[in-house]
């Protein structure tokens, strides 16, 4: 009973997908659907929260573990779902997708993500991620009359697929090489010496999720999954993959690889430089909002690995912060495109917002400065903590290539402002944005001021596994 009270917030999610999976028939609108995610969204965070047995709790013969860094990513996992669902009522109504349906996968993947982030075993972490990836196909595709939908699905699906082998090869050779799979026994066998073995597994594992965060080499399915996608999935893809990513990423090369550091570090170290530097460059040329979107996500899952390189406490602290605060202010992005329709599909729509829809040029300029790293947002906040980490473990270069990055953002980001508010409008007038979107903006938005307001805030809540 025990463990089923520990897996409390899990089992909520699915009895709701369950729920929305049996009346799918009868429901026809997105609200009905929306209100049972909505609740299950708030249940499973507020169980979680709330309603813990101890500090430090381990289920199921010790698979599983609820700790205040699972606690963490539950939250923002839950945030995600709920922001998402919110965002997504007027796009299921005007395309017509089956509410019942798509929120059953949103809740499913949320489950996925909620499962990587309290395993303490690696076929546990496994089966999670592989349950938010299945889900995430089916999302990206879930509009079957496009073309450009059923494209990029087929294309994340191919290069998920491999991706997923490359994370169960590593897993084997992990195993094999220390006889183990929970992460304990893991640290104790590597402790006890590195094999060439081991690390090849460690190198597979770690390509494996870096695909999930849409790392550098790894990213190559982000930008036309996130173009080919609908707004808000591509949105729960930018906030909550990466964040169920980096949450698996951070427990397992702490909790799991962390008396060697140095098999690991020299692998991120790469990945994190790639992502900055492809991601930042590459943005620089898009017209496309979702692609721009898709490459600055990509350059920022390089800057949230520089807290987990740094290796301390305090970096694995940033690197949580860097997800949370980079989730809201994601969404929010994502969130101002959808009000918009069809017109924020290319950069040309923004042009003369600021005139025609003052509130939503000033939420969009608000989500610009924070990926940008402007304060006092929440951005500058997070993306400070990381580079500070990285610095005071030594790792100065690193540093040096995360602020002329964050230079090179700063040209395609304020790109889109300067559209907005030095340029003339052209065609019709924006349309009103649904209450939905607003109450989700208006969240995406608080946080994204009280994080730069208030640096310190989080400090205490996010605690390193």
């Amino acid at each position: 009973m025990t463990d089923l009270i520990l897996l409390a917030p899990e089992l909520i999610l699915v009895g709701a997908a369950l729920t929305l999976i049996l009346t799918a028939r009868h429901v026809r609108r997105a609200q009905p659907a929306a209100v049972v995610a909505l609740v299950a969204a708030v249940g499973a965070a507020g169980f979680g929260v709330t309603v813990p047995l101890q500090e430090f709790a381990v289920a199921f013969e010790g698979i599983i573990v609820r700790d205040g860094y699972a606690r963490f990513f539950n939250v923002v996992f839950t945030a995600n779902l709920a922001l998402v669902t919110l965002l997504s009522v007027r796009h299921l109504n005007a395309e017509r997708v089956r509410p019942a349906e798509y929120h059953a996968l949103l809740l499913l993947a949320t489950t996925g993500m909620m499962l990587a982030g309290s395993a303490v075993d690696v076929l546990i972490l496994y089966l999670g991620l592989e349950l938010m990836t299945l889900c995430s196909y089916f999302l990206v595709g879930i509009t079957r009359d496009n073309p450009m939908s059923n494209e990029a699905a087929i294309k994340y699906f191919l290069l998920g697929s491999f991706a997923s082998a490359v994370l169960l090869y590593g897993i084997a050779l992990v195993y094999g090489a220390t006889g183990a799979t929970d992460f304990a026994a893991i640290s104790a066998a590597v402790s006890l010496g590195q094999s060439p073995l081991l690390l090849a597994g460690v190198a597979l594992v770690i390509g494996g999720l870096g695909f999930k965060i849409a790392a550098a080499p790894f990213h190559a399915w982000a930008p036309d999954a996130y173009q080919g996608a609908s707004p808000p999935v591509a949105a729960f893809l930018a906030a909550g993959s990466k964040a169920a990513g980096l949450a698996a990423l951070v427990r397992l090369c702490l909790s799991g690889f962390g008396p060697e550091p140095g098999m690991w570090r020299g692998i991120l170290v790469a990945l994190a430089v790639l992502s900055m530097t492809i991601g930042s460059l590459l943005a620089v040329s898009q017209s496309d909002m979702k692609r721009l979107l898709a490459y600055s996500s990509i350059a920022h899952a390089g800057y949230a690995l520089l807290g987990l390189i740094a290796g301390t406490p305090e970096g694995a602290s940033a690197t949580m912060i860097y997800a949370f605060i980079y989730a809201f202010m994601t969404l929010g992005a994502f969130g101002v495109l959808i009000g918009l329709g069809e017109r924020a599909e290319q950069l040309t729509g923004f042009q003369g917002l600021a005139k025609t829809d003052p509130r939503a040029s000033g939420f969009m300029f608000l989500f610009l400065l924070s990926l940008t790293g402007i304060p006092p947002t929440a951005g500058f906040a997070a993306k400070f903590a990381v580079i500070l980490a990285a610095v005071r473990a030594g790792y100065v270069a690193l540093a040096v290539v995360a602020v002329l990055c964050s230079v090179v953002s700063a040209y395609f980001y304020m790109r889109v402002a300067v559209l907005m508010y030095m340029r003339d409008p052209e065609g019709e007038p924006p349309q009103r944005f649904p209450i939905a979107v607003l109450a989700a903006l208006a969240v995406a938005a608080l946080v994204t001021v009280a994080g730069g307001i208030f640096p310190g805030g989080f400090d205490g809540w996010a605690a390193g596994p």
